[in-house]
């Protein structure tokens, strides 16, 4: 009998521990940042994409990139994406697809806005001395919020991948645009080497697809095609 009864315990002990796990999860997770990416994409509805798993692609790089290292950690990252979506990247020669890119930092802009300042109720004592003597009582100053205007700087970092048609790209250096998707972060970070990695996760989940408008997507630092992507 006493052994039934330290069994039943140690399950609930153990069901109890399951829950407060998850809870921490469920808590850092709460917790974790996260960046609003805009998120626009587009094909061309008289040249339908054939893409499965498998489909050969070959990613055209600039040569005349100022910065050859970052370019080198940023096609990293791009082949990472498209490894994910299924694609074989191949040579130049066999590819049926040709991918273009662009990226970079826009021009700084202000944004002015407000921020409510909030001052909570208090209460205080107000003495009054007059020919009787001295009286005391409490009033209450009720709460306020007054609205501060702040002034921020921020810029657009942006990403736009194109996919052409891979024939037309060999025979006559021709950029049939087949698909093209634009992403961008507007925030105080200028960061562009760490937020690629979020512009890139943005355009993943529409990659050949037409969002028909700019979408807002929010996406955590711990996503996990984040990290996939960002994987070295």
């Amino acid at each position: 009998m006493k052994k039934i009864v330290i069994g039943k315990v140690v399950k609930i002990k153990n069901y109890f521990i399951k829950i407060l796990l998850a809870l921490i999860v469920l808590f850092m997770q709460g917790c974790a940042t996260y960046y609003t990416v805009k998120v626009n994409s587009y094909i061309d509805p008289s040249k339908p994409l054939a893409i499965s798993p498998g489909t050969t692609l070959h990613i055209v790089e600039d040569a005349n990139t100022k910065n050859p290292l970052l370019e080198k950690e940023f096609i990293g990252k791009l082949s990472n994406m498209l490894r994910l979506k299924g694609f074989d990247l191949t040579g130049y020669d066999k590819a049926k697809y040709f991918m273009l890119y662009g990226y970079g930092i826009g021009h700084e802009r202000t944004i002015t806005s407000t921020m409510p300042l909030y001052t909570p109720g208090q209460t205080a004592t107000v003495t009054r001395t007059g020919p009787k003597g001295t009286s005391y009582s409490t009033i209450y100053i009720p709460d306020t919020t007054k609205y501060v205007p702040t002034t921020i700087t921020v810029t657009d970092k942006w990403l736009s991948l194109k996919l052409v048609d891979g024939e037309d790209y060999r025979k006559e250096g021709k950029n049939t645009i087949l698909w093209l998707g634009e992403s961008s972060i507007t925030g105080e970070d200028d960061d562009i080497r760490y937020l690629l990695n979020y512009l890139i996760a943005g355009l993943y989940r529409f990659f050949g697809e037409n969002t028909g408008k700019t979408l807002n997507i929010n996406i955590r630092e711990n996503d996990l095609i984040v990290k996939d992507i960002a994987n070295k």
